[in-house]
Parts: C-alpha cells; sequence; structure tokens
C-alpha cells in the first residue's frame, strides 16, 4: 500500500534496534537465563505524533542467526508409549536435528528407558518423506500422542490427539510426512504499537504481527530481511511513542529461543496527514421548492 506524502510532511525516521540493549527481556528460556527474542526497549527520545498526523509503521531490515532448534525444550521434545501394558514417556535432547539423527536420538532413548531386550529400528525414505518402524523384543507397543503435551508427534510423522498400535515383528508406517520444522515455518516479528493491522490465522482475528519471514538459509546460518517495494504498512494512531515491544515467534506464537545469541532489526515509520472530514455544501435555495411546499399543504387542506 503507498500512499501520497505532501511536502509538509515530516521525514520518515528508522529505529534501529538490537535486543543486546533492551530495557526489559520478558520470558526466561528452560534453563532461567533470558530470551532474547521477547524484549522491551525505552527510547530516551519518544516520538512524538502531531495532532493532525497518523503514522504508518512497517518492518526495515532484519538480521536473525539461525541459531534454534527444531526439537525444542517443553514445545514438542515428549514422546509417550505403552509398552506391553506399561505406560511411559522420553524426553529428547533439544537440538537441530536431520531425519538419521532423529532416529539415533529416538532409538538411544527409547531403547535406554523400556529395556530388556525391546529394540527399535527406524528407516526414512526420501520419496514418502516418511518413516518405517520396526520394533522386537516386546508382546506390544503403542506410540500414546493422545497425549499432547510437548507432544514430538509432527517430528515423528504422527497425529497430535492419536493414538498408534505399531506392529510387532514388522514395519510400521509413520501416518504422515515428518515434519522436522515443527511449527518454525517462518519467523514472526510481533510489536506493540500497531496492535490490528495483520490477521492471524490461528486465532481468526487481527493481531499485532509486523511481517513474516522466509526462512532461505540452513541452520548455522544468518536470516536477513530487506525492505522491497510491497512492504505491508500499518496505520498508527498515537500521539506519542516511547516503549517498543518486540517478539519474535514461530507459527504458533511461541517466542524462539536462538540459544544465547542476539538479533536484530529495524522500524521504517513514516507521517501522514490525517484525512479532513468534509460537511457537504448547504442546499442552494430555489424559489419553485416553496411553491411545491405550499401547494402540498393545500392539497392537504382540500382533503380534509
Amino acid at each position: 500500500m503507498s500512499y501520497i506524502l505532501s511536502a509538509a510532511t515530516p521525514p520518515p525516521l528508522i529505529i534501529h534496534l538490537d535486543s543486546r540493549f533492551a530495557s526489559q527481556y520478558l520470558e526466561n528460556d528452560a534453563n532461567g537465563r533470558a530470551l532474547s527474542t521477547n524484549y522491551i526497549y525505552v527510547m530516551r527520545e519518544p516520538i512524538v505524533v502531531p495532532d493532525h498526523m497518523n503514522l504508518l509503521i512497517s518492518l526495515h531490515t532484519a538480521t536473525i542467526p539461525y541459531s534454534f532448534y527444531n526439537v525444542r525444550t517443553d514445545i514438542n521434545d515428549k514422546v509417550y508409549y505403552t509398552s506391553a501394558g506399561v505406560d511411559g514417556d522420553i524426553t529428547l535432547t533439544h537440538g537441530n536435528y536431520s531425519a538419521t539423527g532423529l532416529i539415533t536420538e529416538l532409538k538411544t532413548k527409547l531403547e535406554a528407558e523400556i529395556g530388556g531386550g525391546f529394540s527399535i529400528s527406524t528407516t526414512y525414505s526420501r520419496e514418502t518423506i516418511k518413516f518405517t518402524y520396526t520394533i522386537t523384543g516386546v508382546a506390544s507397543f503403542v506410540f500414546k500422542f493422545s497425549n499432547t503435551l510437548a507432544s514430538a508427534a509432527d517430528l515423528l510423522g504422527f497425529y497430535d490427539g492419536e493414538d498408534t498400535t505399531m506392529n510387532i515383528g514388522a514395519g510400521t508406517l509413520s501416518e504422515k510426512a515428518i515434519d522436522l520444522n515443527d511449527s518454525i515455518h517462518g519467523l514472526y516479528i510481533r510489536q506493540n504499537i500497531a496492535t490490528k493491522g495483520t490477521l492471524d490465522n490461528e486465532q481468526g482475528t487481527f493481531s499485532n504481527i509486523l511481517a513474516r519471514l522466509p526462512i532461505s538459509t540452513n541452520a548455522g546460518g544468518i536470516i536477513f530481511y530487506s525492505p522491497s517495494d510491497n512492504d505491508h504498512e500499518t496505520m498508527v494512531s498515537a500521539p506519542l511513542i516511547q516503549t517498543i515491544g518486540v517478539k519474535l515467534t514461530d507459527d504458533r506464537n511461541r517466542a524462539i529461543d536462538l540459544n544465547g545469541l542476539h538479533w536484530q532489526m529495524s522500524f521504517k515509520i513514516s507521517y501522514i496527514h490525517k484525512e479532513t472530514l468534509r460537511e457537504p455544501p448547504p442546499r442552494r435555495y430555489r424559489p419553485q421548492d416553496e411553491e411545491l411546499k405550499i401547494k402540498s399543504r393545500t392539497k392537504q387542506r382540500q382533503k380534509k
């Protein structure tokens, strides 16, 4: 969206933010350390908006290290099961796993937890993007993803809310394609200045999402965002801006853990003049209008 700016409009402002200089962090990671992806920054020099103007806000640039994991503590690291009638669960070590790395982690944790000759062998098919599980050494085994608390169901190719009974001694194909990205298909930058600029499809309401950044690099790289002619701008009506809240999230509004690293972004703020509501001009007096009124009154009297 573009707006026509007059010569009297103040020039745009660029606000550069670095998470290492946050005034306050709002969340901690599993170890109690501050998350760099949810913070407040208080400006020493507030932005004062003239009464006759509104603001347009948009994302200008962003630089984010791809240091977050696809298996995250208390989000998708739990595997629930019933082995030979006994319920149990394991916790996957948080990290950035490939398909083969996830297979190894699952095997190590399950066999150590269950013991007694239990064995699980898993293969991955690039053609179907699915796992095939072969379990031996127990009378029965069920993956219990009806317990969805921090469930790893998507990672392993199962549906949340459903249990799957495995074939003992024979291969069992995962019910759907595995999703190693698991709710990090893009990064969302949220802020507290414009709260109704974009529709959040998960909630079905307009939200404070400023922009969605596609992930265009591999783990260990840097995600860059640069402005384009099609950048979304959100109109804001506020007399003053001094406190800026910023949050970097996954698809489900959960703060991303950059594992101790920091990230940078910048806003672009432009001024626009408020539209002045114009009253319609008064109706021009015409002598014939008065004649019509007199004739109407005369007819009403004659009817009486």
